[in-house]
């Protein structure tokens, strides 16, 4: 009875708890609330209020309404196929039901019976408030869920059958809604002896259900029944929700000495064992098309085989014709890596190979090294060379000029399968190649367990910026042409690591019209696939001794600075960024030890600082004091030019009237709605500095040189935005850049990481590309963001930073995150929140507006397809 629970039905208290308002999403929207604000909202509410919250929404009109209506899947079912025993229990106590009603949901856990049932439920609507009444009745949603009739949306279909031994199977579906999970009760006679759930996966049951498929069962009969399995019995199944028969009778007859056999129950056992196994076989695939584990599960998902689908190269069509030349620096002294590079290649299918062992000047093989290359110069297929002698040896043997490609390695690796016709295959369409690479550790140390310590290298799409802090590209390139020799021909000397040696690889590639500095990167192509391993051994007894994941060199920067921009002002030291290791348990630190790179320009551009605000002015204080510290500091001229749109907040008013009279701060009022877009347009177009920075009142300087550095980064070659690494309040990150999809649209990489988090390899604290970066600080120069058209109108809060990083990118130039730009960034607190409906509402329509308008374009070139899309960014694989 309703009044069980109280006469409002919360009990004595009156009001709803969070539980309540835990519970209440999960009933009535079918999901989990967004946000603790969210909870709030329905917390601390009497039953009316409570219920309003959910009922009288844009979101249960068109989630839960319409969908009942039309018989289509229910948002929960993203949720669970059916409701869970906790949230069951709770709709039944909390809720006010009617007799009727609470009989009938009781043994449910349906999710389209359930919301059906209680939005008919007399009781419970009759607590609801008049205008709650009428907002149902004149948005048709009563007079539409009257005409669902609740008998014909429960329409079973199955079998069930006798298998001996005790067993018995079958299955169940609910035609109407196959997202429920059907219970079956069983009797033998009229003695009740079981229930089951329906939700075993059975092959084949997806294409005649159209649902998943699991709605199988299988029930061992208990031996206590064997009286009656001994002289013969009927067996019934009734569907637990509407207690009618499901099935013919079924006739039942074991004898009592064979259910009692021990051989027979040991059978019995080992066929359930594997009708088990078969079921979890069968089910697995399904299983890992929604899984999302984590970066450091790799070493084991790739143990149990499940990684194939990305980690196997893609084989072209036709095998590829030509001899593939494999250059192998420094091998000279370590023969246990050249015998595993050798066994690699000899396991090739494509078997038109040779290999060439680069010795330094004045060094000598070992005889181990001599002796493994004996037996390939025999047959040809091996040899070496010293570094001076390098370029002769490639210009004069008619095989290695005439090679169809040339392998560069920096240290031996071991290549995976058919890694040589990939690579070939690939630098038809390429004049450099590059691919995946698993880092193994060696640690010999069995107390720890480390010695299979796997780190898969993931890496993005050609960087050049990137591989100015660290090698992101190597220790392996393929090269086609002449590419190799260009290369060795840019410095005298061999290349000091393999960041020496892939910087060199790059500015080898033709311009064909690209930045000497900065290359194309339609010239260089990144392989998604895990095409060879680099062993590394370490000493986890120091911190020093762990293997590098990605290094840079200073001094292979400094030759690049000196090859193409000795005027750019640029200091160089080593840098460590310590980042999560996927390894064995025990070893839960690697290090990317990247060039920290300080940028400079000898003289700086003038620059216009813009900075809507609108009746907040705490944050405008602040912000405003941070500029004026900056402007200080930085080393040209600086505009601060706030946008005043509509201020009516005395003190905000009082501030800006100050700022302007007092420290020189420019305004530009604006009138209208809210339209980020157009109102920093109208500012730029006033402002007066060449270098234009969008920046947000809600955000705080973490350092008073970020904007010299930022405007020294976007000198950078065919650079047209610069975004900056922005931190909440508490350290945390809110900006590490934007990763865009089709599916996902823009997210925030690293958000709600830890300052001191180096993210995937370091990314966090990475100079590199971006897709996208966010416009609550946003760098550019004032006549690309005028041959861009400025941001676009049409998105008035959200998306118009994106396109506009999406125009400058099809243009040409980059888009780059630059960690030292940093500023605290207290988001959402200018324009407040919008309500959760309205705003998923509005996302998700001017998502549609932007994939249909980039397409393609929205693929993110720096995101390994390795990694879900669907989380949060660099976290997760896909499998």
């Amino acid at each position: 009875m309703a009044g069980a629970a109280g006469e409002n039905g919360f009990g004595a208290d009156g009001r709803s708890t969070l539980d309540d308002a835990i519970n209440g999403h999960r009933l009535f929207l079918g999901r989990h609330a967004a946000s603790g604000e969210e909870l709030l909202l329905a917390t601390g509410r009497s039953l009316p209020e409570f219920l309003n919250a959910f009922l009288v929404t844009a979101e249960f009109m068109a989630a839960v309404v319409d969908r009942l209506a039309s018989g289509a899947l229910l948002p929960h079912a993203s949720l669970a196929a059916e409701m869970d025993e906790a949230l069951h229990g709770w709709a039944l106590r909390r809720l006010p039901l009617s007799p009727a009603s609470r009989d009938a949901l009781a043994p449910s856990r349906s999710w389209r019976f359930w919301l059906l049932t209680l939005l008919r439920d007399e009781a419970l609507l009759a607590l609801l408030p008049p205008r709650v009444v009428d907002w149902l009745e004149q948005s048709g949603a009563r007079r539409r869920l009257a005409a669902v009739e609740l008998a014909p949306t429960r329409r079973l279909a199955g079998e069930v059958s006798y298998d001996g031994g005790g067993r018995i199977s079958g299955w169940c579906a609910n035609l109407s809604d196959p997202t429920e999970t059907v219970l079956l009760e069983l009797f033998l006679a009229d003695r009740f002896i079981g229930v089951v759930r329906c939700r075993d996966f059975l092959p084949g049951l997806s294409e005649r259900t159209g649902g998943s498929g699991e709605h199988g069962f299988a029930f061992l009969i208990p031996p206590l029944h064997d009286d009656l399995t001994a002289r013969g019995v009927l067996l019934h199944v009734r569907d637990v929700q509407s207690k009618t028969p499901f099935g013919s009778a079924i006739y039942i007859r074991e004898t009592l000495p064979g259910r009692q056999d021990d051989l027979g129950r040991i059978l019995h056992a080992l066929r359930g064992i594997k009708d088990a196994l078969r079921s979890i076989e069968q089910t697995l695939p399904d299983v890992l098309a929604t899984t999302e584990p984590p970066v450091d599960a790799y070493p084991a998902l790739k143990q149990a085989g499940l990684l194939r689908n990305w980690r196997a190269p893609a084989l072209p069509a036709l095998p590829p014709q030509g001899l593939v030349h494999i250059l192998l620096l420094r091998g000279e002294g370590d023969p246990g890596a050249l015998r595993c590079l050798i066994r690699s290649l000899e396991s090739q299918r494509h078997a038109a190979w040779t290999l060439t062992v680069v010795l330094p000047p004045a060094a000598a093989p070992s005889s181990e090294v001599a002796a493994l290359l004996h037996p390939l110069a025999a047959r040809g297929q091996g040899g070496m060379a010293a570094y001076p002698d390098l370029s002769g040896l490639l210009s004069s043997d008619p095989r290695l000029s005439g090679a169809a490609a040339h392998l560069v390695l920096d240290g031996a690796v071991e290549f995976g399968e058919d890694a040589l016709p990939v690579f070939l295959d690939a630098l038809s369409t390429a004049p450099m190649v590059y691919s995946d690479h698993e880092l193994a550790v060696e640690g010999g140390d069995p107390a720890r367990d480390l010695d299979d310590a796997v780190i898969p290298v993931l890496k993005p799409g050609f960087d050049p910026v990137m591989l100015l802090s660290c090698d992101c590209i190597g220790p392996l390139a393929a090269l086609s042409g002449d590419v190799l020799l260009r290369a060795l021909a840019l410095e005298e000397g061999m290349p000091s690591d393999s960041h020496d040696l892939m910087l060199r690889l790059v500015d080898a590639i033709p311009a064909d019209g690209r930045s000497e500095a900065l290359p194309a990167d339609g010239g260089i192509r990144h392989i998604q696939s895990m095409l060879y391993t680099v062993r590394r051994p370490a000493d986890f007894r120091s911190v020093g001794a762990l293997p590098r994941a990605l290094s840079g060199s200073p001094e292979a920067v400094g030759r690049w600075v000196r090859r193409h921009a000795p005027a750019l002002e640029v200091g160089i030291r080593a840098g460590r960024v310590p980042v999560p290791m996927p390894a064995a348990p025990g070893l839960d630190r690697a290090l990317v030890d990247p060039c920290d790179i300080e940028l400079g320009l000898a003289a700086p551009p003038f620059v216009s600082v813009i900075v809507p605000t609108r009746n907040s002015p705490v944050l405008l204080r602040n912000c405003l004091d941070s500029l004026l510290r900056v402007r200080q500091s930085y080393p040209g001229r600086m505009q601060i030019l706030v946008i005043d749109h509509e201020n009516e907040d005395p003190d905000a008013v009082a501030l800006i009237a100050a700022m302007k009279a007092g420290c020189g701060v420019d305004v530009l009022p604006y009138a209208g709605p809210f339209n980020w877009s157009a109102m920093n347009n109208a500012a730029a177009a006033q402002a007066a500095g060449e270098v234009l920075v969008f920046l947000n009142d809600d955000t705080v300087a973490a350092d008073r040189g970020w904007l010299r550095r930022a405007v020294a980064t976007l000198a950078l070659p065919k650079v047209g935005v610069v975004g900056a690494r922005l931190l909440y309040p508490d350290g945390g990150i809110q900006h590490g850049g934007i990763v865009t999809s089709r599916e996902r649209g823009a997210t925030h990489e690293a958000i709600g990481a830890r300052s001191d988090d180096g993210g995937y390899l370091g990314r966090n604290a990475l100079l590199r590309s971006a897709a996208a970066v966010t416009g609550a600080c946003l760098v550019t120069r004032r006549a690309v963001f005028e041959a861009a058209g400025g941001f676009d109108p049409r998105y008035p809060a959200d998306w118009s930073d994106i396109t506009y990083c999406l125009t400058i990118r099809k243009s040409g130039a980059r888009v780059i995150y630059d960690p030292k730009a940093c500023l605290y960034h207290f988001e959402s607190k200018t324009r407040g929140r919008l309500s959760e409906a309205s705003a998923k509402n509005a996302y998700k329509n001017h998502l549609r507006h932007v994939v249909e308008e980039w397409g393609d374009f929205m693929g993110d070139p720096y995101f390994n397809k390795a990694f879900s899309r669907l989380g949060d960014p660099f976290s997760r694989l896909r499998l």
